[in-house]
């Protein structure tokens, strides 16, 4: 490459001083002079281009199937799966009845969030399907209401239609919930990725997150994972730090709920849900598979625990 640098500069200075030397005669040029001129630039272009094919062998990043996580996505040749992630990323709707005393009638609060089907079963964190508090919005925000909480539902909002889901799981410290979806004739299509092991993550991993980006709709982000441990001392992070990992560059608020995709020799697999992010740096964390997996084996029984796992088609 060094050696090519050297003849390219060469030439460059040679076709300089053929342009000057034209330029100090004051006449113009000859046909021959021309010719020369032309040959020399015909030679730029050539070594340009061996150049330019040099610099892109010499930099470019060959990966080859090795059974680990990848750190990029040059062997993700399926890319139209992505696109069909809003068969499987759903919205679940909460309504919470409370009883408060400012009230006369038994106040209804709805919250909004994101679950993701695996099976007959709707995966996602119980902050996201949990309101612990009435709050009521005033001229100076929304303020929390002293209050009772009665009554708390789950829905499934697919296509206009709402599907009332059985509570199977809630789990406040891993901070996962786990519902089982009722019959229906929705077409409701389970993730087409296998549930993977976040043990074998390592600093670099590659994920893609599958979000809501501020609540503008589903889209899909890279990230790397930049540590295998939860921050210390973070108030946000209900979860052990052991069962969470970082990812840098990926997370945004509206992300709760999503879920984290790594590589393994170009092969998605799910190693995480998204627990929160550091406001708009995004920076966030998410939920390992694993501890998860552990915990929906203790309420399911193992067929159902088969499609969770295999990532079949809803039955």
């Amino acid at each position: 490459m060094v050696k090519g640098l050297q003849s390219l500069k060469q030439l460059i200075l040679t076709s300089v001083a053929v342009v000057a030397l034209i330029g100090l005669n004051g006449c113009v040029a000859s046909k021959k002079e021309i010719h020369d001129l032309e040959e020399k630039t015909s030679e730029i272009q050539e070594s340009l281009d061996r150049l330019r094919k040099e610099v892109e062998e010499g930099f470019r990043v060959v990966t080859k199937p090795d059974g680990i996580y990848d750190y990029n996505n040059s062997l993700f040749a399926n890319g139209r799966l992505l696109n069909q992630v809003s068969n499987w990323i759903v919205t679940l709707e909460t309504e919470t009845l409370f009883e408060t005393s400012q009230t006369l009638q038994p106040v209804m609060e709805n919250s909004t969030g994101l679950g993701l089907i695996a099976g007959r079963f709707v995966i996602t964190l119980d902050h996201v399907v949990t309101q612990n508090t009435l709050e009521m919005p005033t001229p100076f925000g929304r303020v929390s209401l002293p209050s009772k909480k009665l009554e708390e539902k789950t829905f499934l909002v697919y296509q206009n239609r709402k599907l009332f889901l059985k509570t199977v799981l809630r789990d406040p410290e891993l901070d996962i919930a786990l519902f089982e979806i009722p019959p229906n004739d929705l077409n409701l299509t389970s993730i087409p990725f296998p549930v993977g092991d976040s043990s074998e993550l390592s600093l670099g991993t590659f994920v893609y997150i599958v979000g809501n980006p501020f609540n503008s709709g589903i889209n899909v982000r890279e990230g790397i994972v930049s540590s295998l441990l939860g921050m210390e001392g973070l108030e946000q992070m209900p979860t052990k730090r052991d069962d969470i990992f970082m990812i840098s560059n990926g997370v945004v608020p509206g992300d709760s709920g999503a879920p984290a995709l790594a590589l393994r020799d170009g092969v998605p697999e799910l190693v995480g849900i998204v627990q929160g992010t550091l406001g708009s740096s995004r920076i966030g964390w998410a939920v390992k598979i694993n501890p998860i997996m552990r915990k929906i084996s203790d309420h399911v029984d193992q067929e159902a625990l088969h499609l969770v796992k295999k990532g079949k088609p809803l039955l």
